[in-house]
Formats: structure tokens, sequence, C-alpha cells
């Protein structure tokens, strides 16, 4: 069996996609680990439409496993992206995030009341146009990577 030949990530990605991951999603992820830490009730209203507009005590261990779900997203790109620069790794990585951004985007749905009110985009309203345009660039950009779109060396 022949060797794997290692791509680098920095001559297969397109600058546009590290970019994205290495340097915005980053802060935007930990923006939300900010505001779901000093500000769960503001990121459910956000969410929701403002029709949940309390948190019950019970249920804030909730929104901390999901405060560390962004903390590993942005320590991913921030740190081990950076420190890897190997096309492979970055797939593999990529290919995980793809499916928190799936049980994401779909609670996003959930959070309005379901698909059949998300697809209604004439009826979106400014929170829901600011998580969307602050999540899909991030979501296609992993979804590139990991399809081998736009890459500047044959993916294997």
């Amino acid at each position: 069996m022949p060797p794997i030949r290692s791509q680098t990530a920095s001559a297969s990605i397109p600058a546009i996609y590290r970019f994205l991951l290495l340097n915005v999603e980053p802060f935007c992820a930990f923006g939300g680990v900010l505001l779901l830490f000093f500000a769960p009730t503001l990121y459910t209203r956000t969410m929701t439409r403002h029709t949940l507009t309390t948190i019950q005590p019970a249920t804030e261990f909730i929104y901390t496993e999901l405060l560390g779900g962004w903390l590993h997203f942005a320590f991913t790109e921030a740190i081990v992206l950076r420190m890897v620069d190997d096309y492979r790794v970055w797939r593999l990585l990529c290919m995980g995030m793809l499916l928190s951004d799936a049980a994401y985007v779909h609670s996003c749905a959930q959070a309005i009341g379901g698909w059949d009110v998300w697809v209604q985009v004439g009826g979106w309203t400014l929170d829901e146009w600011v998580v969307t345009l602050s999540t899909w660039p991030f979501l296609i950009a992993r979804l590139a990577i990991v399809s081998g779109v736009g890459m500047r060396e044959k993916v294997e």
C-alpha cells in the first residue's frame, strides 16, 4: 500500500475559508459563550421571538452545556486549526463540527415553531437574520472543506 501523502491545509484550503474559521468564527463563538454566561435570558429571548423570557433555575445547566460546545468551537478554530496544517485533520474536525451545525440549525427552527415556520423567510425577525447570517458562512465553509469544493490541490 502506498504511503498517505499529507496535504497542507494552507496550500489546499482557500484563504477565505481559513480566514472565516481561524479569525471570525472563534470571536463569534466566544461572543456566544459570553452571552450564555452573562445573559442566558437574552439568548433565549433572541432565539424564540421573545416568547421565552425566563429561565427556570432547574434548566440553567443546559445553557452551560451549550456554552461548553461553543468554547470547544472557539478553541478548536483559534488554537488547534492554527497549529495543525494538515488538510485531513481540518477535514475531520470540520466533519465533527458539521454534526454540531446540523443540531444547531435544527434548534433554530425548533425555537421559532418548526421548519414550516422557519422556511417562511419573509416573516423572519431581525434576530433570526442575525442568527442565520452569523451561522451559515461558517457552515458553508466547513461543507466546502469536507466536500473538497474550491480546494486548490487535488483532495484525496
